[in-house]
């Protein structure tokens, strides 16, 4: 279900910048004997944990999307060019119903930078597309061990705990994913549509 608004996000790569939190940024004083003033901490950029912490209290979906695209942006910009054409290519076969092809993409991307943390959620994408919940698992292993706050790989993982049959798994995942983006729309029908496939009706 989120798979592919994922990898688009992902392709990445051009997205290579997850969501940010906006800031709001205010001149500083005058410029003094002819130079102008440095940039002080409160002028700095917003850093991924600032902007993940901004996600998890968004008030509105449309604040919360902006801020998964900055934080994807900041997520991707240290994807060398190479990179960053194998992730295109394996949205590419991926929106092209060529799964394994995308698996095999993101495989050379992770020879070239295994410590990319979405290409390893990336690849997780592909291979639940291609029918290896466990691959996929694994790999979001990874991912959210080098950032346990990527609400997208949550999502992820909760849709390949679906697939794999896991629902206390799938459910688990998606307490994450309320925790960490408080605006996913119809959040209250997934929430008690998981919790009977994990717990059951209640007595």
């Amino acid at each position: 279900m989120v798979l592919a608004v994922i990898l688009m996000g992902h392709s990445l790569q051009a997205h290579a910048a997850l969501p940010s939190h906006g800031v709001d940024q205010h001149a500083g004083p005058a410029a003094i004997g002819g130079h102008p003033p440095g940039r002080g901490k409160a002028d700095a950029e917003p850093s991924l944990d600032d902007l993940e912490t901004e996600l998890a209290h968004a008030s509105t979906a449309r604040g919360a999307h902006d801020l998964l695209t900055r934080i994807e942006q900041i997520r991707q910009k240290d994807l060398a060019p190479t990179t960053s054409l194998l992730l295109k290519r394996a949205q590419d076969d991926l929106d092209a119903q060529r799964p394994l092809d995308a698996v095999q993409d993101m495989d050379d991307a992770l020879l070239l930078q295994p410590e990319v943390e979405v290409l390893w959620r990336n690849r997780a994408q592909a291979r639940l597309a291609a029918a290896n919940p466990d691959g996929a698992v694994a790999d979001l292993g990874v991912a959210l061990h080098h950032d346990g706050r990527d609400v997208t790989a949550w999502k992820i993982l909760e849709d390949t705990e679906e697939q794999r049959g896991d629902w206390q798994a799938a459910w688990k995942a998606w307490q994450h994913v309320l925790q960490l983006d408080p605006t996913i729309p119809d959040a209250g029908h997934e929430t008690e549509r998981l919790r009977l496939k994990a717990f059951g009706q209640p007595t």
